[in-house]
């Protein structure tokens, strides 16, 4: 009786019926990018490759990527380039207006800094050179990014 059943049951939901173990699932799927973040006094762009899970939604990777790219170097004191916590809010992709690709908007929350943070010249300008080099390498498809500040375009993040 028990095998019949097996079989009856096999069949309904279209398993074959020598196939009595289940599979055994992956355990961990990470993959390795390649990231970019200014360099020590913003000087370059250095690569690094960092192993994460890509086998999720675009908006969630985004964020990912941001996270590493203002986290900065594992190997260099590149913590000063970003003196602020980031904190995305929302990831937006869409259709570009000019075709041959989509964009990525990025909205950032309000940052506010403290009066002892030096800021390095020009390492907001880095920040984003990193950041869109490495969103486009990593998200297929995307051709630009924008940074948002409140919804708010191409608005300093940091730099006074």
């Amino acid at each position: 009786m028990f095998l019949i059943d097996y079989i009856m049951f096999s069949l309904h939901v279209d398993k074959n019926i020598l196939d009595i173990f289940p599979s055994i699932p992956v355990l961990e799927s990470k993959d390795e990018i390649n990231i970019y973040i200014p360099s020590e006094g913003c000087k370059e762009i250095l690569s690094e490759k960092r192993k994460i899970e890509t086998d999720i939604d675009e908006d969630i990777l985004v964020k990912k990527l941001v996270a590493l790219v203002a986290e900065g170097s594992y190997f260099e004191n590149t913590s000063s380039n970003v003196p602020v916590k980031l904190l995305v809010k929302n990831v937006w992709i869409t259709p570009d207006e000019n075709g041959g690709g989509n964009v990525c908007l990025i909205d950032i929350s309000p940052v506010i800094l403290e009066r002892e943070i030096a800021i390095i010249t020009g390492s907001e300008q880095m920040f984003r050179e990193s950041l869109e080099k490495t969103v486009k390498e990593n998200v297929p498809g995307i051709t630009r990014v924008i940074l948002l500040e409140k919804g708010v375009p191409f608005r300093k993040l940091w730099e006074i």
